[in-house]
């Protein structure tokens, strides 16, 4: 049995606009897949490279000339489709979706039935080959479970005729039958609320080799996700069996809210709750002095909107929650250290640095309500999450309905004032740093978000002072 697409009948409204009178355009499908059941929620057609540069730079094996400056043109035909270009808007479409939704396929708008045509599919298979290589070779905790079987969707501009078929990259790379359906009746979605607190600390030996600031940002992500993965999540203060669907807790909140009478329906939204198991009793655990020469402490507090569709059962909702953090906090540092142009060493004077990577704003989309997500660097306002969504999103949303505020700038003058470290302190509470566990929970309350990086140089501690670190 092949797989059944569902999708909101404004998408095919959506793909007849983007009808070219001798071309073709191309886009990506997002969506959460379940089982062999497909949800879509948006279609992002692909933005034309900027720039001749940019293609010459980007567009890596594509057939379209090199000279050819497309930045106000359209691809011709199917055999020009930019495969590195679309698998790069894929990977930057993948940052932008909450955690449980992914880039499913392609679609393609054209005078014709282009999967009628063999030299067609064939160009097609390698799109989606380019974009799966891209998404697995690319920060894993980014893109995830990168699954092999994608969404090809053919719509005729001319006859107004559509086609999906589904293949499986990984395996024999036959189209198969899919049964795409556009309905009116939109699919209810339910929104889960975490919050995550951060307050960590990472000592660097001294007698390691130095390694570069973002190989140590990669090594605490690595420990995050660990703890994120090992978590309890508990929804609404209940645990509830992994087969057990979220319909059980919207029929729970629907019947308490008619039992106050309550005007706003939020039946829809679920408080989430993440538990990280304690440690073992260390009483009699060795305790072994380490000379460190530096530190980096992370802390703030990370918003997460996860979104499930209607039958999704309490394991999905779960998967969906924990992939949401994961990648939000793997986005933003990925996007630090790529705007890093050199190490900050800093000075004997200066031995605290701040790091503050980008902060999450929301976007809701218009039809169905789901936010995507952007990511401001400090200074940044609004209106480049509306560029942003413009060019990879295709979507012309006004500066109101940017949820700014869901996470809020650091202030750094606070933080210093907060992070006055001295070295009597820390020799004096050395039990206490090598005791130190970290706390990640959440209220599942939207409140204001830091999530700051500090690289804190104590160079004479290699000399003078020595921690306590739990083996």
């Amino acid at each position: 049995m092949g797989r059944t697409i569902y999708a909101e009948e404004h998408l095919r409204t959506y793909l007849a606009s983007l009808a070219k009178p001798d071309g073709y355009v191309i886009g990506l499908i997002l969506g959460q897949s379940s089982g062999q059941k497909d949800y879509i929620v948006h279609l992002a057609k692909t933005p034309p490279p900027l720039s001749k540069n940019v293609v010459e730079e980007t567009l890596i094996g594509s057939s379209a000339p090199a000279e050819q400056d497309v930045a106000n043109t359209y691809i011709r035909s199917v055999k020009d489709i930019p495969m590195s270009w679309v698998a790069d808007h894929a990977k930057h479409v993948t940052r932008m979706l909450p955690g449980g939704m992914w880039v499913l396929g392609i679609f393609i708008v054209g005078p014709e039935d282009t999967l009628d045509n063999t030299s067609n599919v064939q160009k097609l298979k390698s799109v989606l080959g380019a974009i799966h290589k891209t998404l697995s070779w690319n920060n894993k905790y980014l893109c995830g479970n990168n699954q092999d079987e994608k969404l090809i969707l053919s719509f005729n501009s001319v006859t107004q005729k559509y086609i999906c078929k589904s293949i499986d990259i990984a395996k024999d790379s036959m189209l198969k039958p899919a049964d795409w359906k556009f309905q009116e009746k939109a699919t209810r979605w339910y929104q889960l609320e975490a919050l995550v607190d951060f307050d960590k600390l990472y000592l660097i030996a001294a007698d390691k080799d130095p390694e570069t600031l973002k190989k140590q940002l990669q090594n605490i992500l690595t420990n995050v996700v660990d703890l994120i993965e090992s978590s309890l999540i508990v929804i609404e203060g209940e645990v509830r069996s992994p087969d057990d669907t979220l319909e059980i807790f919207g029929k729970k909140k629907k019947n308490n809210k008619e039992c106050k009478n309550k005007t706003n329906d939020s039946s829809n939204s679920l408080q989430v709750s993440l538990y990280i198991p304690c440690s073992q009793d260390n009483s009699n655990m060795d305790v072994k002095t380490t000379a460190c020469s530096a530190l980096i402490r992370l802390i703030g507090q990370l918003v997460s909107k996860t979104f499930v569709h209607q039958k999704a059962s309490i394991a999905e909702a779960n998967t969906a929650v924990k992939e949401d953090i994961v990648r939000s906090l793997a986005s933003r540092l990925e996007m630090h250290w790529d705007s890093l142009i050199e190490e900050e060493n800093g000075s004997p004077e200066e031995n605290i640095t701040l790091h503050e990577p980008p902060r999450r704003v929301l976007i809701a989309l218009p039809e169905n309500k789901v936010t995507l997500s952007d990511y401001l660097f400090p200074g940044e306002g609004p209106q480049e999450a509306l560029l942003s969504l413009q060019e990879l999103l295709d979507l012309e949303v006004q500066e109101s309905q940017v949820q700014k505020e869901v996470e809020v700038q650091a202030d750094p003058t606070e933080f210093y004032c907060q992070s006055d470290v001295n070295t009597k302190q820390l020799d004096n509470n050395a039990d206490k740093i090598g005791n130190y566990q970290a706390i990640v929970y959440t209220t599942g309350l939207s409140v204001a978000f830091i999530l700051m990086m500090i690289a804190i140089l104590v160079h004479q501690l290699m000399y003078n002072n020595s921690y306590s670190n739990m083996m």
